[in-house]
C-alpha cells in the first residue's frame, strides 16, 4: 500500500515502490527468460540453415553457369551443322 507509506515517509515510499518494481521485474524476467533461450535457439539453428541455403545457392550458380556455356556450345555447334549442311546442299 504505497499511499498509505508515502503518507508516513516520503524516503520510505520510494523504497517501497523500488521493491515493487524489482518484483515486478523479478515476474516478467522468468516469463520472458525462457522465450529469449527459445529464441537464441532458433536463430541458432536460421544461421545453420541459411549457410547451407547460401552453399547450395554457389552450387546451383556454378551449375547454372556450366549449363549456360553448354547451351551457348550447342548453339554454336548447330549453327555449324546448318552451315556444313548448306555446302552439301549447294556441291550436289
Amino acid at each position: 500500500q504505497p499511499d498509505r507509506v508515502e503518507r508516513v515517509s516520503r524516503a520510505a515510499w520510494g523504497l517501497c515502490m523500488w521493491v515493487r518494481a524489482m518484483e515486478t521485474y523479478d515476474r516478467v524476467a522468468k516469463v520472458v527468460e525462457p522465450k529469449k533461450e527459445s529464441l537464441r535457439e532458433a536463430e541458432a539453428e536460421y544461421d545453420a540453415v541459411m549457410a547451407k541455403l547460401n552453399q547450395k545457392r554457389q552450387e546451383l550458380q556454378k551449375v547454372v553457369n556450366e549449363l549456360d556455356g553448354l547451351n551457348a556450345k550447342l548453339t554454336a555447334l548447330k549453327k555449324e551443322q546448318d552451315d556444313l549442311t548448306c555446302q552439301v546442299d549447294l556441291c550436289q
